[in-house]
């Protein structure tokens, strides 16, 4: 008898966070934005997005794109993520864009790079 397969939308934990009074030389403190439940997935065309009218022909290059359930307000561009899966947790993720909408009862998804980009 096969074993039924669970499988809900959003599988993984996640902590977007912000360091702030951060110097190059280290120090400053973390704000936490986010802890919650979220949906952490990658795919080849993520590399090749690009954040539209831009002049300067730069392209946000991200590995992966991880989903919230509703509107997370107050993510900005240069936050950090944690996100735990299946297989550990991916530590140090930088967001380099957030789309937020509230179709079909709303969602927050961000486009990441992992810490080693």
């Amino acid at each position: 008898m096969a074993q039924k397969m669970n499988n809900p939308r959003f599988p993984h934990q996640c902590v977007i966070y912000r360091k702030e009074g951060a110097t190059s030389f280290g120090g400053g403190t973390l704000k936490e934005i986010y802890k919650g439940v979220c949906r952490k997935s990658s795919s080849t065309n993520i590399r090749t997005f690009n954040t539209g009218s831009n002049t300067t022909g730069k392209v946000d290059i991200a590995d992966y794109r991880v989903s919230m359930p509703g509107i997370v307000k107050g993510i900005q561009k240069g936050d950090f993520i944690d996100v735990t899966d299946i297989i550990g947790t991916e530590k140090g993720m930088r967001i380099v864009m957030i789309d937020a909408t509230q179709l079909m009862g709303g969602g927050t998804a961000v486009l990441c790079n992992t810490s080693s980009n």
